[in-house]
């Protein structure tokens, strides 16, 4: 009787845990991973959206960027401050940073924790302008910008509790730190060494959400559902990325110059537009700089006057020279080169060697008239294919004819001369080679 009654007494156990386990809302997941753009704000927006129609506990936020746009920043901090479950922000994995944008995103978060040996900081406002270098503007201005950035950074460290002369540091010095650092000044709030072990560690914290309701926080155990961006979305986000660009830029080149010198071949025509297309969203979000376009349009000019008036390589190498600058001005920015010179090198000398032995060869085959009927092969020389006695087959001009020799017995294999045309078939010689 006692081994039935605690049986018994041990399954209601086992139900309880088990429903306790099971009432645990879930966590969910996202990413912010390279440039913050508008895809990217988009995307944390509609997550957190979802994540509250599907009462999850909380949103945890990984994070490692460099920065981005600041109207992006700001739409993704309004979606933190909107939400009615905590948001948390982990910046991972370790050596990942929170730069810029990222700095301002991850002290606007109900929790924020970094993993060991990441950094935080770069706060200061960058104005970009046409070129894609740091704008100079008046100092009234520049005064106005820094201040500006300095009171939304004070702003949202006040908000959460954080130190708000860090963060007016980080805008006004463009201060880094890193994790450790950041805790012990209170500009993050913890230190995790994986997403689990910060789950551990905030379990029944309690935040304050929008509505004005006090959350406390049961992640010790919650389940995690991963929620990664969507085809669509990390298609657009990947746009922004300059080595993309790159790719998108040299695809639009070559695609419309090689169909520009092989008209008909469709294909490259349609690839090369398409291209340009999708490079007009990819420089929506990249800064671009003028003098790179022009750089390159003059290295593009400089490789066709090359194949049409030859000046033994001195033009192409030119060329090669133009488009180095203008890719490395194209794909600069004030914090340094977007992407690796040695890249920008190898690409242009592999785009000048497109166009000397590619494009050469349709810009020359335009500039040959097209020569058909008598005129197509009466003079030129062609072999013999059979015996001809008198008639017989013969190779000239890339094609098979029937031909007729005036001049006595032609032996395969020999050299003939074509002397004149009737119709479709031709009258030929022996042709004697000086």
């Amino acid at each position: 009787m006692r081994l039935y009654l605690a049986l018994a007494m041990a399954m209601v156990l086992l139900l309880a845990v088990g429903c306790q386990a099971a009432s645990i809302a879930p966590a969910w997941v996202l990413h912010i991973d390279g440039q913050i753009d508008p895809t990217m704000a988009g995307y944390i927006s509609q997550g957190i959206k979802e994540a509250q129609d599907a009462a999850a506990q909380a949103v945890l936020v990984t994070m490692n960027t460099h920065g981005g746009l600041m109207s992006s920043m700001e739409d993704i901090i309004k979606a933190f401050y909107s939400s009615t479950i905590p948001i948390i922000v982990y910046v991972t994995p370790e050596n990942a940073r929170a730069a810029s944008a990222g700095g301002y995103i991850t002290m606007a978060a109900d929790i924020a924790a970094m993993a060991p040996s990441s950094r935080i900081g770069s706060l200061s406002p960058i104005s970009v302008g046409a070129s894609g270098e740091e704008q100079k503007i008046s100092n009234t201005m520049q005064r106005k910008i820094l201040n500006d950035a300095v009171s939304e950074a004070r702003g949202i460290a006040n908000k959460r509790g954080r130190n708000a002369d860090w963060a007016e540091k980080g805008v006004r010095e463009a201060a880094n730190v890193t994790a450790e650092e950041a805790v012990k000044l209170n500009v993050v709030d913890l230190l995790a060494t994986s997403t689990r072990d910060l789950l551990t560690k905030i379990d029944g914290k309690e935040i304050k959400v929008s509505t004005g309701e006090t959350v406390v926080l049961r992640t010790a155990k919650a389940p995690l559902t991963d929620r990664p961006m969507k085809g669509w979305q990390s298609f657009l986000h990947y746009l922004s990325n300059p080595m993309v660009a790159m790719l998108l830029l040299l695809m639009a080149t070559y695609g419309i110059i090689f169909e520009l010198s092989n008209p008909g071949a469709i294909l490259p025509g349609v690839v090369g537009g398409i291209s340009a297309i999708l490079l007009l969203y990819s420089f929506s979000v990249i800064p671009i700089n003028a003098a790179g376009f022009a750089f390159i349009a003059l290295a593009i000019v400089l490789f066709i006057a090359d194949v049409y008036a030859p000046s033994h390589g001195v033009l192409s190498v030119g060329g090669v020279i133009s488009l180095f600058f203008g890719l490395m001005m194209l794909f600069g920015s004030p914090q340094g080169p977007m992407i690796s010179l040695w890249i920008l090198a190898l690409v242009a000398l592999l785009t000048g060697g497109f166009f000397v032995f590619v494009v050469a060869l349709g810009l020359r085959a335009l500039k040959k008239p097209y020569i058909a009927g008598r005129e197509g092969v009466v003079g030129h020389i062609g072999d013999a294919r059979t015996d001809l006695d008198p008639t017989g087959r013969i190779f000239v001009d890339g094609a098979l004819w029937t031909a007729t020799s005036v001049s006595g017995t032609i032996n395969k294999g020999e050299t003939v001369l074509v002397v004149s045309m009737d119709g479709l078939k031709l009258t030929v010689e022996k042709h004697e080679l000086d």
